[in-house]
């Protein structure tokens, strides 16, 4: 029995081997697509054996990262990356995926160095654009995420992400009726979109005007009813307007969807 099984084995691998890349890439798109990671990392491994063109064995090391990142192989899936960009320096989405895997793995000067790099084969790649953004973002440094941000609009001044995104910094630097006239704008394309709507509820709130920022945060809420800052942005509302018993609840529905709350400590001070 353990010789049938072993014969099996090296039958379904010769069998692998002797499908194309073609055949191979197209099982292996659709094993990810299922999260059928270990297969879709499988395949990939086999491709990269197969062929002899860098560019492709470039692609399909930085594939092989991404699976590898879903298994929570990040030092595997750092070591693919690597090899995507040895075999082609000019491959931008290797950059773009070890830039984002160095700063999970805490390595921000790393992640940095790899923006820049993929900017400099692209000045206004997307997401190089965006991420470097959130970076500046998470560092605090409000102005060179807003550089990044009103350059992407500058070629593409309809881009969702680019636009949103500044709204919220433009939010943070108290800029609050440029961000407000951004979000109106936003809203008239995207009049569907839950958390728009929750981010003029809170841009509202901070101006002190609440019953717009009520109508706006039960949009939010109807447009996207697991939407947990939504229950929680509607509480810091009804805060505002003395209704601490109605807040609670609002803070209790949140956490019953998954919202942590150690994360609202303060504010569930106010119940009881």
């Amino acid at each position: 029995m353990k010789k049938l099984i072993l014969f099996i084995s090296f039958t379904l691998v010769n069998f692998a081997f002797g499908q194309t890349n073609t055949e191979l890439n197209k099982k292996a798109n659709d094993c990810f697509e299922k999260k059928d990671y270990q297969c879709a990392e499988a395949n990939y491994l086999i491709m990269i054996q197969n062929e002899n063109d860098k560019i492709k064995i470039a692609r399909y090391y930085s594939d092989l990262g991404t699976c590898q990142r879903r298994l929570n192989k990040k030092k595997e899936a750092l070591t693919s990356y690597d090899l995507a960009i040895k075999n082609n320096p000019n491959l931008i989405t290797a950059f773009t995926n070890r830039a984002t895997l160095n700063e999970q793995l805490g390595k921000s000067e790393d992640a940095l160095k790899d923006y820049e790099a993929a900017l400099n084969l692209d000045p206004i790649n997307e997401t190089a654009l965006l991420n470097r953004s959130v970076y500046y973002k998470k560092i605090n440094n409000l102005e060179l995420a807003s550089k990044d941000l009103e350059l992407l609009l500058k070629h593409d001044p309809n881009n969702y992400k680019a636009k949103s995104n500044l709204a919220n910094i433009k939010k943070r630097q108290g800029k609050e009726n440029e961000a407000l006239k951004d979000f109106n704008e936003l809203i008239s394309a995207y009049p569907q979109d839950a958390i728009l709507f929750n981010n003029r509820a809170d841009i509202y709130l901070k101006l002190k005007k609440f019953d717009e920022a009520l109508i706006d945060v039960d949009k939010a809420i109807y447009f996207d009813n697991k939407y947990q800052i939504a229950y929680i942005t509607k509480g810091e509302i009804l805060l505002e307007l003395k209704k601490a018993e109605e807040a609670c609840k609002e803070f209790n529905n949140a956490i019953s969807l998954g919202f942590n709350r150690e994360q609202i400590a303060d504010l569930m001070k106010n119940c009881r």
